[in-house]
């Protein structure tokens, strides 16, 4: 794997680790702003998105054609095997 994808992941570890600490810490400002503000709208958010990527994969799939539908066991076979052989290939092309 690549070092700097490593290191961006563990800076995005880091900083929602420190989000989290801030968002539930009801004395910290940004605590009762995510308390009052973005709290009680999560489930609504979490089924919008969810609902949206599935509307999204939706018109993905009818606008594809026969054979690509079919196609994306290939490429992700093709993209598990590159990995695996430590390749920066996408999968076939």
């Amino acid at each position: 794997m690549d070092w700097l994808f490593l290191a961006v992941m563990a800076a995005f570890v880091a900083a929602a680790v420190v989000i989290r600490r801030k968002a539930r810490n009801p004395e910290d400002p940004f605590g009762r702003w995510f308390q009052n503000r973005v709290k009680p709208r999560l489930p609504g958010l979490a089924t919008a998105f969810s609902l949206a990527t599935l509307l999204i994969w939706a018109a993905v799939y009818v606008t594809a054609s026969e054979e690509d539908r079919g196609n994306l066991t290939k490429t992700f076979k093709g993209w598990f095997k590159s990995v695996d052989e430590g390749g920066q290939n996408d999968g076939p092309k």
